[in-house]
């Protein structure tokens, strides 16, 4: 493979070739011609040699010659075309040759080594499904070091400010260089077939490191097993389980079970207490910052219970994990405390509605077929659309047209689940659909990262990007993290609280001793927004949110 640095030296030295040559021929045509026009027009011979130094002289500016002046028209005119001709030489060089120079002494190299590395992540063929694997790693101030065999890539990806090793990933020469035998994890593209060969030079070490292996399209795995990788990670099976999981229920509202006597009923909370999403984009000022930071919202009263993060649902807020356009929160509040997020951070928030029933699945391919196994697992109802038949398809049309989106139900469904793989299409089927029915709930899968923002801005709900879920897959498998399960559903409950207790909340102390939080203080005057260190009468209960274990064990602490 030629690289970018011996393709640009083969092109400097055929403009050198040409420059000179061209120079040489024309010196030695204008020298002829001028000795021919000292003898013919002046009357006054010359040595060849003598005439060679006078074209010299005025193409190079540094004179024009003891001749001068000339006497005649026609030898004034020849000598001002040999200068002019010696100065267009001279500008021409300076783009051609003088620049190039120093750009390649001032422009920064990709390393060929890199220092002593340990418990680093090691990625093989950086490609747009790597990148938000690089954030997490970032984030979490782990040591990587992207392999690159091309020049002129591993030369961008550099300026880029990554770390990147210059070196063929399938020579052991490299691998050694990349201190894979200390590595947390290999990760490697297999998306481009060419990387293989870099899986079997991994897999026949001694000493063999953790190789996880991503493909686009799971018919590419077998290959891999066939090269002895152990672990193949299908993005696209993520993204639509991802997909399928943002209709089932997280959180659970039910009062009724919260106390064995006066009981508030669910329809008198649920008129002071709301529950709202808030997608994050790059205009968000959290945007980039740790998902930590958003807590500052909270202190308006409201209660962040989670957010899903490239599509998993995470109750903490790690500072970890940056904030990017794959991430929502999940907020609860008084209408008037959800009213002042979106007055202090101009954040679009919408009602929490999981698990509008019935759903419209478009698309049967990797994504859509996950969404659908994903759903039939919950006993969700689903209607299937797509445009040519199959066994799982219940409508054959088009999602990008109304003959299609109606043949489905979509006018009467609760929820479209947008699968069709390729972005522009499911940007016609987000307008189309959203002018059918504005109530729907759109959930998007999304290819390219940069369209996140523009579904969302075409009408859809909730998107998600298969390169942000590809990283946070990459991210779990490698620190083997735990994300919530859906067996551990958040339950909002109210709580009754001892007479014996002190009459001061400390939110913190109580999610410290038990994991539940606390949302709100409910008594006689309805629901009001907790404040640390705030008083509470005998009479008043808490509402908080946590699994059933966890409400359970609030309940043994402060309970009467």
């Amino acid at each position: 493979m030629r690289t970018s640095q011996h393709r640009a030296v083969t092109g400097l030295s055929y403009r050198l070739v040409v420059y000179a040559g061209s120079f040489v021929v024309l010196t030695v045509i204008y020298a002829i011609g001028y000795q021919w026009g000292m003898a013919t027009l002046e009357g006054e011979s010359r040595s060849w040699y003598h005439a060679l130094e006078v074209v010299i002289q005025s193409m190079t500016t540094t004179g024009y010659g003891q001749d001068a002046p000339w006497e005649t028209l026609e030898m004034t005119a020849f000598m001002v075309l040999i200068q002019s001709t010696g100065i267009a030489y001279i500008f021409v060089a300076v783009p051609l040759f003088f620049v190039p120079w120093l750009q390649t002494l001032v422009e920064p190299t990709p390393p060929s080594d890199v220092a002593e590395l340990d418990d680093h992540v090691v990625v093989v063929g950086y490609t747009p499904l790597c990148e938000s694997l690089v954030d997490e790693l970032r984030a979490s101030g782990t040591d990587y070091v992207v392999l690159e065999a091309d020049e002129e890539r591993a030369q961008s990806l550099y300026e880029d400010g990554l770390v990147v090793l210059h070196g063929d990933p399938a020579s052991e020469a490299t691998l050694e260089d990349a201190q894979v035998d200390d590595a947390l994890a290999v990760v490697v593209d297999a998306s481009e077939t060419e990387h293989i060969s870099s899986v079997i030079e991994l897999t026949r070490r001694d000493e063999e490191p953790r190789v996880l292996a991503l493909v686009v399209d799971p018919e590419d795995s077998r290959y891999l097993r066939y090269a002895g990788v152990e672990e193949v990670i299908s993005p696209k099976h993520r993204l639509g389980k991802a997909l399928g999981d943002k209709v089932r229920p997280v959180v659970d509202i039910d009062l009724e079970d919260a106390a064995e006597t006066d009981a508030t009923s669910t329809a008198e909370f649920d008129e002071d207490l709301r529950l709202r999403e808030f997608p994050l984009d790059d205009t968000s000022e959290f945007y980039g910052e740790p998902l930590s930071n958003c807590r500052r919202l909270e202190s308006v009263g409201v209660t962040i219970l989670g957010a899903w993060v490239r599509g998993d649902f995470l109750r903490s807020l790690p500072a970890d994990v940056h904030v990017d356009e794959n991430t929502t929160l999940l907020i609860a509040g008084t209408p008037d405390t959800l009213e002042s997020v979106t007055a202090e951070t101009d954040l679009r928030g919408s009602s929490y509605r999981p698990q509008r029933e019935p759903v419209v699945v478009a698309g049967t391919g990797t994504v859509g077929a996950s969404v659908i196994g994903t759903l039939a697992r919950s006993d969700i109802d689903t209607t299937v659309l797509d445009i040519h038949d199959g066994d799982i398809v219940d409508v054959v049309g088009d999602a990008t047209t109304e003959d299609g989106l109606l043949a489905a139900g979509v006018r009467d469904a609760g929820t479209l689940i947008l699968a069709l793989g390729d972005d522009i299409t499911t940007l016609l089927a987000t307008l189309v659909a959203r002018e059918l029915n504005p109530d729907l709930e759109i959930l998007a899968g999304v290819a390219r990262t940069g369209n996140v923002v523009r579904l969302r801005d075409a009408g859809a709900n909730y998107t998600l990007g298969l390169s942000n879920v590809a990283g946070r897959m990459l991210a779990l498998r490698i620190f083997e993290y735990e994300t919530m399960t859906f067996s551990d559903q958040l339950q909002i409950r109210t709580v009754e609280i001892a007479a014996s207790l002190d009459g001061s909340l400390e939110g913190e102390t109580i999610g410290q001793q038990t994991g539940c939080v606390v949302i709100a203080l409910e008594g006689d005057g309805g629901l009001r927004p907790t404040r640390e260190g705030e008083s509470f009468a005998p009479t008043d209960r808490l509402v908080v949110a946590g699994t059933e274990e966890e409400i359970e064990r609030l309940r043994k602490r402060v309970g009467s």
